[in-house]
């Protein structure tokens, strides 16, 4: 079975290959919208979406922005597929950056980078993209059964110059990578491992991922928020921001999950923002709710 799910991302992707980026399209598109009516994840998407947008999940708006997500998702499929094929110059001319000069300077004190980020929009080529800017980056991953298909996603990061760092393997490797100014990238609006703390996140509660804190915490690092999106059909938009003001003495709270929790909202608050305002792109197909 291992070796059957790597042959189809080969299929997949001689099927990129071959076919130009519009028929690529109309392909991932009719695809996407064959799932989402198959039904596959699609109560937990709506779920999400109802949420954020303070709508009820059966509303006709819930379901169009389901859909959306879907073919959004497939696209983006389709990008990573052809990455092997598009040049570092197309490559930049495809995802234009803003803000980048914010991790440039964090990184003049030494200490690496800290990246948070959620599941918007072609958050790999999000990575890929500050990759391309000679920046030493990581993006985490989760390890997969069969080692030629792990060697299949880490070859076409790679080929922008991101790394991958395996969540569900040791982490130790992190802060050898911020000793070295590394830098850390880390989808934060899901935690694959199901050892996250629950926080408040759109006024529910739901299991959010406290590690890019607890990092920057712990090594010193800034913690930077990062996020992609779409700006036309084959056009996406990054924008790198600030670091984040952390809270980093201890000695004001009572214990260290109490610091933790308090920079926590800092960065949910983030998260919020971006994902509301790019629902249509929000790649969440689990459900993170705890309640």
């Amino acid at each position: 079975m291992k070796i059957v799910i790597f042959l189809g991302y080969k299929f997949l992707e001689f099927l990129a290959y071959v076919t130009p980026y519009p028929v690529s399209y109309f392909i991932a598109g009719t695809a996407a919208k064959m799932v989402y009516y198959s039904g596959k994840y699609a109560d937990t998407l709506k779920k999400n979406v109802s949420i954020v947008t303070g709508l009820p999940q059966n509303d006709i708006k819930v379901a169009s922005i389901a859909k959306k997500i879907y073919i959004a998702w497939f696209c983006n499929v389709t990008d990573f597929l052809k990455q092997l094929l598009i040049s570092n110059e197309k490559f930049n001319s495809m995802v234009e950056i803003s803000g980048i000069e914010h991790l440039k300077k964090s990184l003049k004190n030494g200490k690496g980078a800290v990246i948070f980020t959620a599941h918007i929009g072609n958050f790999e080529w999000g990575a890929c993209r500050i990759a391309t800017e000679g920046i030493n980056i990581w993006g985490t991953g989760l390890i997969r059964p069969y080692h030629r298909t792990n060697r299949f996603f880490e070859k076409r990061r790679l080929s922008k110059g991101l790394q991958t760092l395996y969540v569900n393997k040791v982490m130790l490797n992190t802060f050898r990578i911020l000793k070295n100014n590394g830098v850390i990238a880390i989808p934060t609006d899901f935690d694959p491992l199901g050892t996250a703390e629950i926080y408040e996140f759109f006024g529910r509660k739901a299991y959010i991922p406290s590690g890019p804190v607890e990092i920057s915490l712990k090594s010193g690092a800034p913690l930077i928020p990062s996020f992609i999106w779409r700006k036309s059909k084959y056009k996406h938009f990054q924008i790198v921001g600030e670091p984040l003001d952390l809270e980093r003495d201890e000695k004001k709270f009572e214990t260290r999950k109490e610091l933790i929790a308090f920079n926590m909202k800092k960065m949910i608050a983030v998260l919020e923002k971006y994902i509301k305002e790019h629902i249509e792109e929000w790649e969440m197909f689990h459900n993170i709710w705890a309640e």
